[in-house]
């Protein structure tokens, strides 16, 4: 009988020991709605009590607008405002970076995909070694205005030239613009999105439209518009800097 409980307990505890580090993972990967509200909670009482600075790193001018405002967690530490970093927040290991967005007016709390930078900055690194060589980059087709797409032939990249997307999880092509900054096709994401709110007419870049449905922010995307039902892209009017910034 000893014997028997023994051998029940050693299973329950290998099978704990399995069990645990997975759902610690799932909690790592996944953006939760509890997250976001206790980090935005924090920017918001962290704002109150400084006459309206916010919690944020110092990133250049250059940086891409979704992920120019990353949250420090420092000074909401020190002051005790939150206990700790999330789980799922990059400097904890986890997939995600913490980052503000309309931060004259709501400042917003949202999240970045780090996983998308990453893959972006070996298409970087890769274009500007081609470029180097070859006085170009290397340019494929027009699709929009001062985007195109990567000719394939010309950069070898171990994951390719597409990312995950951070909505959907099919996969968007990475495209570059006239100065070579390597930016996401969000196009997929966005009509399914259309679709599925049957929205025929929309003002503005339809990268807000991502950020008003979703917590993930479109980092590193080229400006979006509809026009006669078609999402055309543009150069964004900020270049991004994927060799030099982290998410």
């Amino acid at each position: 009988m000893v014997r028997k409980l023994s051998v029940i307990i050693l299973a329950l505890s290998l099978l704990s020991a399995c069990l645990y580090p997975q759902e610690q993972r799932r909690d790592n990967q996944v953006s939760n709605d509890e997250q976001l509200d206790r980090v935005q909670q924090a920017v918001d009482s962290y704002r109150e009590q400084e006459n309206g600075l916010l919690p944020i790193e110092t990133r250049d001018q250059d940086t891409p607008l979704f992920i120019k405002y990353p949250i420090d967690f420092t000074p909401l530490m020190e002051q005790n405002i939150i206990g700790e970093v999330p789980s799922n927040s990059f400097q904890e290991g986890g997939y995600y970076s913490y980052v503000i967005v309309d931060p004259e007016e709501s400042a917003e709390v949202k999240v970045a995909d780090a996983r998308v930078t990453q893959t972006l900055r070996s298409v970087n690194y890769e274009i500007h070694t081609y470029r180097n060589e070859n006085g170009h980059p290397p340019y494929g087709e027009t699709i929009g205005d001062g985007v195109f797409t990567i000719n394939e032939e010309h950069v070898d990249t171990v994951d390719g030239l597409t990312v995950n997307s951070p909505y959907s999880n099919q996969q968007l092509d990475v495209v570059m613009t006239t100065q070579a900054d390597v930016l996401v096709d969000y196009r997929p994401d966005v009509y399914r999105l259309l679709e599925e709110e049957n929205i025929d007419e929309y003002e503005g870049d339809l990268r807000y439209l991502l950020l008003e449905h979703y917590p993930i922010v479109p980092a590193y995307s080229p400006e979006m518009y509809l026009e006669n039902g078609n999402v055309v892209l543009q150069q964004p009017s900020n270049p991004s800097s994927n060799d030099d910034n982290e998410t």
